[in-house]
């Protein structure tokens, strides 16, 4: 029986975008369904937790942006995203990439809140460690191997663009090595077709 393959997917989840992402980098033909989780009951039987993204392969799902990419990368016949040269140093970065994206989702998430509600200690808090967290990429990351792709170029990638997106590029500005890099990574195809946008 041939594998059906579903994606449970956001318009501008960055977790998402990774896993869509993989899929199209590893070739795997699935279904990716956009959906609104709040909208989403029947998701329930599939991730208690209701998030998204959560891949349905027949009968068996699959939970959390890393195991999926991770699964999608493992059926592939291309070149893998995680070589065992580098898996930890490339499991370790795509950690603190998925740590700045929660931020940015995080302070968002804040911000919108009616005023009464927002805590603007707690969304001075995220934006300090979105910062942080950029400058330190700029300072200590230097995978920017163009010859090999792996997840933790993908991640970081989603994860600044969605600091564009949700936040500001003021970064650009103080990360000059980090800005190069990025503005030449998004001109992929794959980055050009998964470009997040509210619904």
């Amino acid at each position: 029986m041939k594998e059906q393959i579903i994606l449970y997917n956001g318009p501008n989840s960055p977790f998402g975008r990774k896993t869509k992402i993989t899929s199209l980098v590893q070739e795997i033909n699935l279904e990716e369904k956009i959906i609104n989780v709040y909208e989403s009951d029947f998701l329930d039987k599939h991730n208690p937790l209701r998030k998204i993204p959560t891949l349905v392969v027949n009968s068996l799902t699959i939970m959390d942006s890393d195991n999926i990419c991770l699964y999608l990368d493992s059926i592939s016949k291309k070149n893998t995203l995680f070589p065992k040269k580098n898996y930890w140093q490339i499991m370790t970065l795509t950690s603190i990439a998925n740590g700045l994206m929660e931020s940015v989702l995080e302070r968002r998430m804040e911000t919108v809140r009616t005023d009464n509600e927002k805590s603007n200690n707690f969304i001075n808090k995220q934006e300090t460690r979105i910062i942080k967290t950029i400058k330190w990429l700029e300072s200590n990351w230097d995978n920017y191997n163009e010859n090999y792709l792996t997840m933790d170029q993908i991640a970081i990638a989603c994860a600044l663009d969605y600091t564009i997106f949700r936040f500001n590029d003021k970064w650009k500005a103080e990360s000059s090595k980090l800005n190069k890099w990025f503005s030449e990574f998004i001109k992929k195809d794959f980055m050009k077709s998964t470009t997040p946008y509210d619904k």
